[in-house]
């Protein structure tokens, strides 16, 4: 395990970027201010200035994080910015993106069309390409890793102090471990999740919308099936899982990714009250948890997000189609 002592939250003294750090800061705070702000009724306007507020000041920060691992961390372990300072600056871009989606297409007079599967696609694509260009930008683009460090087992992305990974079939054995382990994870989470909503009485938010055609068919299959699968893959197991195994261990790797996964997809989750949401919520929390360990653990296992792209929209597509004949 990499050990290293790091200036503390509010620490100058010791810092690479002192400066970077201070404007991300406070690009962060007054940003986070101003979407409490909006959020609670101000508008949509407010709250589209605080999410790049947000993310202006998550670039910075990831920026100085990334600078400061250049000099306190071993060349073995994670040089990148820190996984949560990378996660939380993907989000507020990844969610402006669907806000510009969804203005672009009410300014048409086809607001309607967000509730539909093709509007989901268009949503999901949007904020998916975000997360792309985000991790090129604060991760490729300081210089932590390369873009195949990032997909494939490299001397990078395996370092001593973890397993070597099994690459036996290079990548068709990545697409079979994914489609095979789709159905019994998918079984299991279905399991789980059953107990939990039985226990609480409520129940997963819907993700997707109803195919009531071939082409919402269509559009939830590339949705489910690919668009979600590559970006969220690459943020998750390609840096947020690698960048945790490279600075501590395997085991953390796999439960702290998944976690931020799961977490994750409890930040758009609404309800008719708080306490309503918060319920809502802390159900889609808990029945994602078992496909994200699966993921964490199958890419620590291959070491190729080409593995974990496939167990994903194996399981997403199983969902689909589940959903579809039901």
């Amino acid at each position: 395990m990499n050990t290293v002592s790091r200036p503390g939250l509010l620490q100058l003294a010791g810092r690479e970027a002192p400066a970077l750090y201070v404007i991300g800061l406070f690009f962060a705070v007054v940003g986070t201010g101003a979407l409490v702000t909006g959020v609670s009724g101000a508008g949509v306007g407010l709250a589209m200035f605080a999410l790049v507020f947000i993310g202006v000041g998550g670039i910075a920060l990831s920026g100085a994080s990334a600078l400061q691992r250049r000099i306190d961390t071993p060349v073995a372990g994670w040089r990148g910015p820190g996984p949560l300072a990378i996660f939380w600056t993907t989000i507020p871009w990844a969610l402006l993106a669907q806000v510009l989606v969804a203005a672009l297409l009410t300014a048409v007079g086809a607001a309607t069309a967000l509730s539909t599967p093709l509007g989901t696609l268009a949503l999901a694509a949007a904020s998916n390409l975000a997360t792309v260009l985000i991790v090129g930008l604060v991760v490729v683009g300081s210089g932590a890793v390369q873009w195949r460090d990032l997909v494939l087992a490299t001397p990078a992305s395996s370092p001593s102090t973890l397993p070597q990974p099994d690459r036996r079939g290079g990548l068709v054995g990545d697409l079979f471990w994914g489609v095979v382990l789709a159905l019994p994870i998918l079984t299991a989470a279905a399991l789980f999740a059953t107990l939990v909503m039985n226990g609480t009485g409520l129940s997963a938010p819907v993700v997707l919308p109803p195919a009531l055609s071939t082409v919402d068919l269509a559009a939830n299959v590339l949705t489910a099936g690919l668009i979600a699968p590559i970006g969220e893959e690459l943020l998750y197991r390609g840096v947020i899982a690698q960048a945790w195994a490279r600075q501590s261990s395997a085991r953390r790797a796999i439960l702290f990714s998944a976690v931020v996964f799961a977490f994750a997809h409890t930040l758009t989750v609404g309800g008719t009250s708080v306490g309503d949401a918060a319920s809502v919520a802390a159900v889609a929390f808990i029945v994602r948890l078992p496909l994200g360990i699966a993921l964490g653990w199958l890419w620590i296992r291959r070491r190729s997000i080409i593995a974990t792209i496939a167990l994903h929209a194996a399981y997403n597509l199983a969902i689909v189609v589940i959903t579809a004949l039901s």
